[in-house]
């Protein structure tokens, strides 16, 4: 063989093999979703963020045709997590499932964020839980008041726990301390199930954290509960009082969880996601699990998660404003 004919055929052989290697990666990937979808999950196992998504993974799974993966990314009250998918390919396989407060309480609280919330595009809001502020049941507190007047005579002698610094919890507790005047030392976790376990360890004074992670223990006497953040009584705890109903209106925030992408994710595959999201929080046997884990069904769409994430940031930003948070 010439040496000419030679280079022609292996050039040939070389662009052969490349386009059967595009052609059998385009059969790999397929229409999407063709592979395992990774719902991130900023916080630690345990808390309503993680437990939120634990309970629509299955009917997603579903729905969607493929596996959908849980990753516990934990750190930086969430902004670790979230970090993640504001940088991952926007190609549909990489989901933040996280509460509200990493794209609203997170950001006006804590400088040197590495991630905003325009970041993202919301796919919809779908479970909610409340705050509670609690303590053991051997507390000399034996409700809010009790608390506030021991605080205000022993300043710096208490320490609180929380969810982590830009948390639902940890906003509720720095303008109840900053309202009344209080020095009260704040320790956050990395979630609301480590905040639970260092109150009931004996680690903190009090803590704040995710309702369904202390329900099962305050209905068991195992915890007191001194307010929640829910706007009315909860009907379960008719006997526990509310932040509102106490002065604090601002405090009034559930942590509702949403699934969120980045912002260049395109149109089609959003709607794959929103849609699949939308006939999941419809099936009964998704909503008989939410009630179940002491959650609330709460599905709003991407629209309204957007409008709510807006709404709620402002507001929270000028209360941060107002109190001086540092």
């Amino acid at each position: 063989m010439k040496r000419h004919d030679f280079v022609s055929c292996r050039a040939f052989l070389v662009l052969l093999l490349f386009a059967v290697g595009i052609a059998t990666g385009c059969q790999r990937e397929g229409p999407y979703p063709s592979r395992e979808i990774e719902f991130v999950i900023p916080f630690p196992p345990g808390g309503p963020a993680d437990a939120a998504a634990r309970l629509i993974q299955p009917k997603m799974s579903e729905l969607l045709g493929i596996p959908v993966v849980l990753v516990n990314k934990p750190g930086g009250s969430g902004a670790l997590g979230a970090d993640a998918i504001a940088k991952a390919p926007a190609d549909g396989y990489h989901v933040l499932a996280t509460s509200n407060s990493v794209l609203t309480v997170l950001p006006a609280t804590q400088m040197g964020l590495t991630y905003h919330a325009s970041d993202f595009i919301p796919l919809g809001g779908y479970i909610s839980d409340w705050g509670v502020i609690a303590v053991k049941p051997d507390s000399p507190w034996k409700d809010l008041e009790q608390f506030v007047d021991f605080a205000k005579k022993n300043p710096g002698k208490l320490r609180y726990g929380s969810a982590g610094a830009g948390t639902v919890s940890f906003f509720a507790m720095e303008l109840l301390k900053r309202s009344y005047g209080l020095e009260i030392t704040p320790v956050p976790f990395p979630g609301s199930a480590p905040a639970r376990d260092a109150l009931m360890g004996g680690h903190v004074d009090l803590a704040a954290f995710g309702f369904a992670s202390a329900g099962p223990l305050i209905a068991a006497g195992e915890l007191r509960a001194l307010a929640t953040t829910a706007t009315d009584r909860l009907s379960k705890y008719p006997d526990i009082p509310t932040l509102y109903e106490k002065g604090f209106e601002e405090a009034s925030l559930s942590i509702w969880m949403g699934l969120f992408v980045p912002a260049a994710t395109p149109q089609e595959i959003r709607d794959r996601l929103a849609t699949a999201l939308a006939e999941a929080m419809q099936d009964p046997a998704v909503v008989e699990a939410v009630d179940k884990a002491g959650l609330s069904v709460d599905y709003r769409n991407p629209d309204a998660t957007r409008r709510e994430i807006e709404s709620e940031s402002a507001m929270i930003r000028a209360t941060v404003g107002k109190l001086g948070f540092d």
